[in-house]
């Protein structure tokens, strides 16, 4: 299901040198993907249809922005503090959110 490929997400976090860690990018592109498709309230099949057919671009930085994270941060601890970017994914993923979904739709008079 990958949005983006293993090739592209590499260049991203500079690992495009060696092929060790690919298993685990393979696996962190999936899971990022998810994730960033599940914050839209939409399906893959719903934010490719609205793109001519293509997954949107700021949705793909998204997926690679979190999976970067991920791969960085490995532990769901630190003990450095670790500041968020303001309003970075969220900047992407939001005007692809569904604010309502369709099932709360058919109950509308």
């Amino acid at each position: 299901m990958a949005v983006v490929s293993l090739a592209l997400f590499k260049k991203h976090v500079r690992a495009d040198d060696f092929a060790d860690d690919d298993e685990y990018l393979a696996h962190l592109l999936d899971v990022a993907g998810e994730t960033i498709i599940k914050a839209t309230n939409r399906t893959e099949q719903e934010l490719t249809d609205g793109n001519a057919g293509v997954f949107p671009a700021p949705l793909k930085h998204a997926v690679m922005m979190l999976a970067a994270h991920w791969y960085n941060q490995r532990e769901s601890v630190s003990s450095v503090q670790m500041h968020e970017v303001p309003d970075a994914l969220q900047t992407l993923v939001k005007p692809y959110r569904k604010l309502v979904s369709d099932a709360s739709r058919e109950n509308e008079i």
